[in-house]
């Protein structure tokens, strides 16, 4: 009988006490909402599994069952139940990109040309070569890629949510990264160290230093890939080099790291904070690449960084996964295990010897199958609330591009409403940390926290300062183009 009322008592203590720290995260990021319902259901319990002594005497049978379901619910919440479904970016020999200027293989798989990509298309202006060259290869595109231009450029006068001070500081650090790119590759030193079994330094010793000079850097995480050539575009569309250029890095590996978006700035979303912060972050980025792209040339092994801005000649969504830094999320981002859709990517190529990373699969999949919040808030409704499609051999959710960027220049900042109502993007907290180790390994956990985060926060987010879940005229849906 006592020990019955101690498992009741500690059970019940427990509950409160984890709904209470809820509450006080909530206070902590803001969320007045999810700061009410979390105290309310806080209350609400201590009431309920308490309140009853004052009323009537329950046996003693009856407490430690009550104890024994909700014993039983948390253990369902974190015992590996159901299967955990990965994203793998495997390479295939089809065809994968009809834009391609012919076959350019390696190993068998065709590349996807930067030129099609949707920042390459929107700088293709009227009267120059570059405009007439693309659109008379692809006139169905011309239509949408002139009502993008027609708009403000991003962080220029004109935009909804210009700000004359904030836009010009934003629109410098971006200046600072393009002055940058005469940086990302340069000569190797002709002194090789000996990256080998017997040498200077193993690899495995060499990856160790690697990762420990990245985070010294400044970078949140860093992991290793093996370079697939299916992720290498195949031709410039952006960038130091000639527009047009094939493109021949034959580099081994990807360094790739990822940078943490400070919580404060994503949840000023989709005003200029939020492009502030980004900027912020590739420009340390960039730093971090170019130093640590010169650093491995002064060993003798070539190195190139890539960079925010013209310069990016790989993938990075699909090399930070293989590096094992996160998986892809439905909204397109790559969602880190520690800081979620908060995260900016850098990443340089190299043939130093090193050990890869494996990817990790935590969950992502299967939650971002069943909460669609990102989808639901997106204003341009570029991100699909549906099932998810092949994409270059990977099942995914394809972004419309078109109507997510003409949105950007119609706001005059990168939006982020899919980063910030996330729920991977709460900030580190003890009850956001238990709540993932549950969707790690039960999918019992992810069905409940998709029902959490709607209970508490909210499935749908208002912003007053928006047109209410629209996107500007003609905004490019249907596109053939997905990312």
């Amino acid at each position: 009988m006592i020990l019955a009322h101690a498992i009741y008592l500690i059970t019940g203590v427990a509950v409160v006490l984890y709904w209470a720290l809820f509450c006080a995260s909530a206070v902590g990021e803001r969320r007045p909402r999810a700061a009410v319902r979390s105290s309310l259901v806080s209350f609400a319990f201590a009431a309920i599994w308490f309140g009853h002594a004052a009323i009537w005497t329950i046996p003693s049978w009856v407490l430690a069952m009550a104890a024994g379901v909700i014993l039983l619910l948390v253990a369902l919440f974190f015992l590996p139940l159901g299967a955990t479904h990965g994203l793998g970016y495997r390479p295939i020999g089809e065809r994968v990109n009809e834009r391609v200027d012919g076959p350019d293989k390696t190993g068998g798989e065709e590349r996807v040309d930067e030129r099609d990509i949707m920042f390459a298309r929107e700088e293709y202006l009227p009267g120059t070569s570059k405009y007439e060259t693309y659109y008379t290869r692809w006139p169905e595109l011309k239509a949408i890629d002139d009502k993008i231009r027609s708009l403000p450029q991003l962080l220029e006068p004109g935009a909804k949510l210009y700000d004359p001070v904030r836009s010009s500081y934003t629109a410098s650090i971006f200046q600072v990264i393009e002055g940058l790119l005469g940086q990302v590759d340069g000569a190797v030193g002709p002194d090789r160290l000996s990256v080998t079994a017997g040498g200077d330094l193993t690899p495995a010793e060499m990856t160790a230093r690697i990762k420990q000079y990245t985070l010294h850097l400044g970078a949140a995480e860093v992991g290793i890939a093996p370079l697939e050539p299916a992720w290498i575009y195949s031709h410039v569309g952006r960038g130091p080099e000639p527009w047009g250029t094939p493109i021949h890095n034959r580099h081994r590996f990807a360094i790739a790291f990822t940078l943490e978006m400070d919580y404060e700035h994503v949840e000023q979303a989709p005003d200029i904070g939020i492009t502030e912060e980004s900027a912020r972050e590739y420009l340390q980025g960039a730093l971090i690449s170019i130093t640590l792209a010169g650093f491995i040339r002064q060993l003798g092994y070539p190195a190139r960084a890539h960079i925010a801005g013209s310069n990016y000649q790989i993938m990075m969504p699909p090399v930070a996964h293989a590096a094992g830094l996160g998986e892809l999320g439905r909204c397109g981002y790559l969602i880190s295990r520690k800081y979620g859709a908060r995260v900016r990517l850098g990443a340089v190529t190299t043939d130093l010897p090193l050990v890869p990373d494996a990817p990790v699969v935590f969950g992502v999949q299967d939650f971002c199958a069943r909460c669609q919040r990102c989808a639901v808030n997106c204003p341009s409704g570029s991100i699909p609330r549906g099932g998810k499609v092949t994409v270059r051999g990977v099942a995914k959710w394809p972004l419309e591009a078109e109507s997510c960027l003409q949105y950007w220049r119609y706001l005059g900042t990168d939006c982020g409403l899919c980063m910030k109502v996330c729920p991977y993007s709460h900030p580190t907290a003890l009850v956001h940390t238990l709540v993932r180790a549950g969707i790690r390994r039960s999918c019992l956990a992810r069905v409940a926290a998709v029902l959490g985060e709607d209970l508490i926060y909210g499935h749908r987010e208002r912003y007053p300062n928006l047109r209410d879940g629209t996107a500007p005229a003609d905004s490019g849906r249907n596109s053939s183009m997905r990312l």
